[in-house]
């Protein structure tokens, strides 16, 4: 018998029996509790809130704003605290009391209803729609059971997937946490749109058929269950250790990699981020653990958690950077695009120990240390009032974003082999000068054949590409050398490797048909401000030149200077502060385009929705533009970091042209250090720099087929080629250099033509 054949009767059994534990049946109540924003000052303060029963409401708590539950009772004791703090929400227990009428009303909806979508649903309803999916499409998927809890109840997942062998997998997993119900309803969604839309749209036909997707909507099924009595309750259900009363771990804090790593979980078993006793120690994470290993094809993990709005990939408990922070880096990106281009709603990425907070323990960095997938959270939608109350109306529109996340995700894997440019790639050259570029290629799920990666490159459109191979630098960094480029002229290029079974794989991802083209022309400094000493920019307010004040959290010293570094806030910024700037003189960008600004910073601020920094620009000191603003969640700077914008939309050949940078307005009371910027400059590209292209009879910087009429009618008529082009130069056709021009020209004109040179 097939394996998942006999799964399906223990599956069927597990949904008629009676609940496996005893649970209590009523419900917590939180009325007139409230959901309170408080700014933690320093680390003894989280234990004056703790002392007032307040119940942690973000993920993780550290320095700077933490949300807690207070009971009404305490609300008089926190001001006494003289703490910092924002009332978010007056009672929490009217949002709950909202939500288990929206789901009374629902009833019992079957697994087929697209109503099944439109409230929160029970463990029951969950397993009932799982084993709905898998009866009818038993082509497509089987229902698994991934381990049992510390109550003895079933954790259930559903493999999907097309025919064919061999291929990669991806694990979409949610509910670590039992409050976060909306962790369940995407994950069910993603897999109810592969099965059930498999016949109807390609673009899931291809993604199903290419890959092997394992879905585990309820992690933690002894907690979720718990929650419909106590919605708030977060842990799984262990019973409390000799000397305590408070149950539960958070299996998110279980897991062996970064366990118990200071500021990041707790050993306390009253903390919501209680770590247990070792790495482990619970049955829901040994399951999780084990089935990984079982599944060694398993090449990326999403775990799903709510509330913030945010897309996070390792590491979770060190600031360090993984060694393929550039990967992470692109999938980051593209799902927050993905999301963003179906809704509007904007999901903040990057790692999580500086993206949220340190979260020492978690599923993402041991998915990535110990296993080497690529493993990402995704933080769901978030109101700002409600927290893990998400209301009903939200499920949809919040599935149907991370779908769109999760079909690019699958897609990024369809092909093993991957390009990064940790530094970059050139968006100009240096004309007449070779071009280092460094290169990371991996093999997902596969091997490289590390003498494979090549360089493929050719000057202007049209004709054959040139061959280099790439030097190793070590590990999986290679160099590139792109060839000297003549001034006005465009370098075409691609790369390419293979693994060692022979799949190739180029970048970009349909080269040759599409390049990375960059333009050889001169560039132009036009400010370069070291700020060693005072420029005399204009300030207001708290902004100053010379050293902070040393408030904790400023930097000590400048990027490049060891007393004195630039302009700053001086310390932290006051709450209640109006907007106070930081303004340059006038720059001259005459005859400039691509115009860029660049500086280091050392920024930190509270989220946008309460605290407010600007970099603006203008090009006659009244009308301003902004380029850049702090994003929706709290930025702290722990190192100088480099920030260049693009202005040229403002400066781009403007005579006068003002920088400004902007703190205000503000409100909250941090200990936030506000902006230090240091190293300030100012570049552009001059396009009248190069010398005139031979050949290049229309004048548009390049010598192509377009060039062609223009020749002749240079070479026939020079009046009319006058006429035609006034601002041209007709001696452009002389191709033999000859000081004339004539039948002579011809054939050189086809030479320059052919060659591209």
């Amino acid at each position: 018998m097939p394996w998942h054949k006999w799964w399906l009767p223990v599956l069927t059994l597990a949904l008629v029996c009676a609940p496996l534990a005893a649970q209590e049946t009523t419900p917590v109540r939180y009325d007139n509790y409230k959901l309170v924003r408080v700014a933690i000052k320093h680390t003894g303060q989280i234990d004056q809130v703790h002392a007032l029963g307040a119940q942690l409401m973000s993920e993780g708590e550290g320095l700077g704003p933490v949300d807690y539950l207070i009971p009404p009772e305490s609300m008089p004791a926190l001001q006494k605290l003289q703490v910092p703090y924002r009332v978010l929400n007056d009672n929490i227990q009217a949002a709950i009391d909202a939500e288990r009428a929206s789901m009374a009303r629902s009833g019992d909806v079957s697994p087929l209803d697209p109503d099944w979508f439109a409230d929160y649903k029970t463990l029951e309803q969950v397993n009932a729609k799982l084993n709905q999916m898998a009866a009818d499409r038993p082509d497509l998927a089987t229902v698994f059971e991934v381990g049992r809890s510390f109550e003895d109840r079933p954790i259930y997942g559903i493999r999907i997937s097309g025919p064919g062998a061999g291929k990669p997998a991806i694990m979409f997993n949610g509910c670590h946490h039992a409050r976060e119900w909306i962790s369940v309803m995407v994950p069910m969604w993603i897999a109810d749109k592969l099965v059930y839309e498999y016949d109807s749209d390609a673009r899931i036909q291809a993604v199903v058929d290419q890959i092997e997707f394992f879905i585990i909507p309820v992690v933690n099924v002894d907690g979720f269950v718990y929650s419909q009595v106590e919605r708030l309750w977060r842990k799984n259900r262990r019973p409390a250790p000799p000397g305590y009363s408070c149950m539960g771990v958070d299996l998110n804090r279980n897991y062996a990699t970064g366990w118990s790593v200071p500021g990041g979980s707790s050993a306390s078993p009253c903390s919501e981020e209680y770590h247990g006793t070792a790495p482990f120690s619970e049955p829901e994470t040994v399951a999780m653990r084990d089935f990984t290993l079982a599944h060694p094809q398993i090449v990326a993990t999403q775990s799903y958690h709510n509330f913030s709005q945010l897309i996070m990939s390792p590491y979770g408990h060190t600031t360090a950077l993984p060694p393929e922070h550039e990967f992470f880096m692109e999938l980051n990106k593209g799902q927050h695009e993905a999301i963003l281009a179906v809704h509007g709603v904007t999901y903040e990425y990057g790692p999580t120990c500086t993206t949220i907070y340190r979260v020492s323990g978690g599923d993402v960095d041991w998915y990535y240390v110990e296993r080497g997938i690529f493993s990402f959270c995704i933080e769901l939608r978030d109101t700002g009032t409600y927290q893990f109350l998400l209301p009903a109306d939200q499920i949809i529109p919040t599935c149907e974003e991370n779908m769109a996340a999760a079909l690019y995700l699958a897609e990024w894997f369809t092909t093993p082999v991957k390009f990064a440019f940790p530094d970059g790639l050139p968006t100009r050259l240096t004309p007449d000068t070779p071009e280092n570029v460094t290169v990371k290629v991996i093999a997902v799920g596969d091997t490289l054949d590390v003498a494979s990666p090549r360089l493929y490159s050719r000057i202007g459109s049209g004709g054959a590409f040139t061959e280099s191979t790439l030097i190793p630098l070590g590990g999986n960094l290679y160099q590139a050398t792109l060839p000297p480029t003549p001034c006005g002229r465009t370098l075409e290029y691609y790369f390419s490797a293979a693994t060692t079974a022979g799949v190739v794989g180029v970048s970009p991802q349909d080269a040759p048909n599409t390049t990375y083209d960059t333009f050889a022309v001169p560039i132009v400094i036009v400010l370069n401000e070291p700020l060693s000493t005072n420029p005399g920019w204009t300030t207001q307010g708290q902004w100053a030149w010379g050293v902070p004040a040393g408030l904790a959290g400023d930097p000590q010293a400048g990027y490049t200077d060891g007393t004195v570094y630039g302009y700053n806030l001086n310390g932290a910024y006051t709450n209640n502060m109006p907007e106070y700037h930081l303004t340059t003189g006038p720059i001259d960008c005459t005859g400039l385009t691509d115009t860029r600004l660049s500086f280091w910073r050392w920024l930190g601020v509270e989220k946008s929705a309460w605290d407010h920094a600007y970099v603006r620009i203008s090009n006659d000191g009244s009308t301003w533009t902004n380029v850049w603003e702090n994003p929706s969640t709290t930025l702290i700077d722990t190192a100088w970091e480099y920030q260049e914008l693009d202005i040229s939309g403002v400066a781009d050949n403007q005579a006068t042209v003002y920088l400004r940078w902007t703190m205000g307005t503000t409100d909250s009371a941090d200990v936030f250090c506000g902006w230090n910027i240091d190293d300030v400059l100012v570049r552009g590209l001059d396009p009248d720099g190069c010398p005139p292209v031979l050949g290049d009879l229309n004048c548009d910087g390049a010598l192509n087929v377009f060039d062609i009429d223009p020749f002749v009618l240079a070479l026939v008529d020079a009046a009319g080629y006058a006429a035609a082009f006034p601002t041209c130069d007709r001696m452009l056709a002389d191709a033999n250099g000859d000081g004339q021009v004539d039948v002579f020209d011809i054939d050189p004109f086809v030479m320059l033509l052919i060659s591209g040179d």
